[in-house]
C-alpha cells in the first residue's frame, strides 16, 4: 500500500507539573486554546482534553485505553450487527433534568449536521444504521456491518440534553447557554482564548470532586508558562518545554506526572496532484511532474529522517520513533510493524532511482506554538532532506492559521500531530479517502486516496433511523 505519511516521532510523554496543597481552587496553565464549547464541533486534543469534565460519553477511556463505564453501565455484543448499551439511573444533567435514552438518540442524530466543522465528529457514528430503546435506560444500536470497535468509537461522543442537541448551535454553546452536561464540572466562564472557569457539580453521579473551582488559563508560550508555575500564578501546567524538564524534575516544590500519549507527529506528503504548490526545481523553477507522486521518493524521505536522533536528543528521550499511529500498547496496534531505520545511502539510491539525483526544493510547514519542539522537529527534518540531497526549507507558522490553510491543500509537505484511544481511528482520519458521508478521511488534508485500499462505490448515508419500543413487565 502506499502511504503519504512519513512518521517521525511518537510523543510518549504527556507531561503536567503540580504544586497543588490542598487547597478548594485549582488553576492549570495550558499550552493549547480552546476554541469552542460546542463538543461536536471539533475533535481536537484542547476539546477533548477540556469537554470531558463538563460532558460524558458513554463509555469512558483508562489511562491505557481500557474502556470503563460511564453514562452506560454496561454494554453486550447481542448478534454481529447489534449492540444493547445498560444507561446509567438517577444522572442528572448540570440544569437538573433527567438522563434519557432520548437525549442518546437526539446527540448521535446532531453530530454528523454540525456545519463547519474542522475535523467532524461524524466518523465516530457513521457506522450506525438505527437506535432503538427499550423504555428509559435500554439502548439498542444496530450497525451497518460488524463494527467490534463500536465502543471505542462511541467514547468519543459526549452527550447533551435532547432539548439541545435538537436546536442549539454552536455559538449557542460558545455563549455558554447550551453547555449543558452530566460531567463533574459545570462551566462558570468561558472567555475564548484566555480562560475557561468551571465550577464543581455537587450533584455528580460519582460523588464530588476535591475543587470547588478550576479555572484553565491559556499560556501559549512556554517561557511564560514555566515562569508562571515558579511565581505560583498557577499551580499546574501541561506540556512543559524539553529544555525545561530537567530544572523542574529537581524542584522538590514540583511533582512531575507522565505516561503514554497517543500523540503521532507525521508529516504528510502532497502525492494527490500533478503539481504541488512548494514543490520545485532547486532554482525555483516550476517542474513538469510532482516527485511526491513517486512512492520510491517518499520512502527515499522517509529514510532520510533519523528518528533516533530526533527522539533522543531534540526531545530528550520524551519521545519514541513511530511505527504506527498510535503506541504499540494501544488497542488494535501491531507488533510486527517497525519504523524505517536511518539509510540515507539506500535513500539516496532511491532517490536516484526515480531520476531525482539532483534532488528538489521542497517546503516543509510545521505549527510553531502547538506541541514541545513543533517547530524544531521541522528544522531537523529539513535538515536531514538538505544531506538527501534536496533544497529543503521550513515555514513555520501558528496553530490558528496552519490548519486553515492545510485544510486548503496549500502545502507540498507539512508536519503535524494526530491523537486517538486506538489504531483506527488515526487511520480512518488520517489515511482514508475523504467521504463527508460516512466521517472518513476527516483530517486528510492531502485528500490522499488509495482504490485498492478503499475502491470507490455507492456509500450509504450516514443518517440513521430511531425508533421507540416499550417493554411491559408483570409488577412482582
Amino acid at each position: 500500500m502506499s502511504i503519504r505519511f512519513v512518521a517521525a516521532a511518537l510523543a510518549f510523554l504527556s507531561c503536567v507539573l503540580s504544586t497543588w496543597s490542598g487547597a478548594q481552587t485549582l488553576t492549570l496553565g495550558t499550552k493549547l486554546e480552546l476554541n469552542t464549547l460546542d463538543p461536536h464541533f471539533f475533535n481536537a486534543f484542547p476539546t477533548g482534553s477540556s469537554h470531558s469534565t463538563i460532558y460524558e460519553a458513554l463509555v469512558s477511556n483508562d489511562e491505557n485505553q481500557k474502556l470503563q463505564p460511564a453514562l452506560a453501565t454496561s454494554w453486550k455484543i447481542v448478534n454481529d450487527t447489534t449492540w444493547e448499551f445498560k444507561l446509567r439511573k438517577g444522572v442528572k444533567f448540570h440544569d437538573g433534568s433527567d438522563f434519557t435514552a432520548d437525549d442518546v438518540i437526539a446527540t448521535y442524530e446532531r453530530v454528523p449536521n454540525v456545519p463547519n466543522s474542522p475535523n467532524s465528529f461524524a466518523q465516530f457514528v457513521r457506522g450506525i444504521a438505527s437506535i432503538s430503546k427499550q423504555g428509559d435506560d435500554t439502548l439498542v444500536i444496530r450497525t451497518k456491518q460488524p463494527n467490534p470497535k463500536l465502543a471505542f468509537e462511541l467514547s468519543r461522543v459526549l452527550i447533551v440534553p435532547a432539548k439541545i442537541a435538537r436546536s442549539a448551535t454552536t455559538a449557542d454553546f460558545n455563549s455558554t447557554r447550551a453547555a449543558i452536561g452530566t460531567g463533574p464540572y459545570k462551566v462558570s466562564e468561558w472567555v475564548n482564548g484566555d480562560r475557561l472557569v468551571l465550577t464543581r457539580n455537587d450533584a455528580y453521579w460519582a460523588g464530588k470532586q476535591p475543587w470547588a473551582k478550576v479555572t484553565e488559563k491559556v499560556i501559549a508560550k512556554d517561557p511564560t508558562r514555566v515562569a508562571a508555575l515558579l511565581t505560583g500564578e498557577v499551580d499546574a501546567i501541561d506540556l512543559p518545554a524539553i529544555a525545561d524538564l530537567p530544572r523542574l524534575r529537581n524542584d522538590k516544590r514540583f511533582t512531575l506526572s507522565k505516561g503514554p500519549a497517543g500523540l503521532v507527529h507525521y508529516i504528510a506528503l502532497d502525492s494527490a496532484r500533478d503539481v504541488s504548490p512548494n514543490v520545485t526545481a532547486k532554482d525555483g523553477k516550476p517542474l513538469a511532474k510532482n516527485p511526491l507522486k513517486d512512492s520510491r521518493v517518499r520512502k527515499a524521505l522517509s529514510l532520510a529522517i533519523n528518528r533516533n536522533a530526533i527522539t533522543e536528543r531534540l526531545m530528550e528521550g520524551s519521545a519514541v520513533p513511530a511505527s504506527q499511529l498510535v503506541p504499540t500498547t494501544y488497542p488494535g496496534t501491531s507488533q510486527k510493524l517497525k519504523p524505517d531505520a536511518f539509510d540515507l545511502a539506500k535513500a539516496q539510491a532511491l532517490l536516484k532511482e526515480a531520476g531525482w539525483s539532483d534532488g528538489f526544493r521542497i517546503v516543509l510547514t510545521a505549527t510553531n506554538d502547538r506541541y514541545p519542539n513543533d517547530a524544531a522537529i521541522a528544522q531537523t527534518i529539513a535538515q536531514m532532506w538538505t544531506k538527501l540531497g534536496l533544497k529543503a526549507e521550513v515555514e513555520a507558522i501558528p496553530g490558528s492559521v496552519f490548519f486553515g490553510r492545510a485544510s486548503k491543500q496549500d502545502f507540498s509537505a507539512f508536519a503535524a500531530q494526530y491523537g486517538s484511544e486506538e489504531a483506527g481511528s488515526g487511520i480512518r482520519a488520517l489515511i482514508m479517502t475523504p467521504d463527508p458521508a460516512i466521517g472518513a478521511g476527516t483530517a486528510n488534508r492531502t485528500r490522499y486516496s488509495n482504490s485498492k485500499v478503499w475502491p470507490s462505490r455507492i456509500r450509504p448515508s450516514s443518517r440513521f433511523s430511531t425508533r421507540s419500543s416499550t417493554t411491559l413487565r408483570r409488577k412482582a
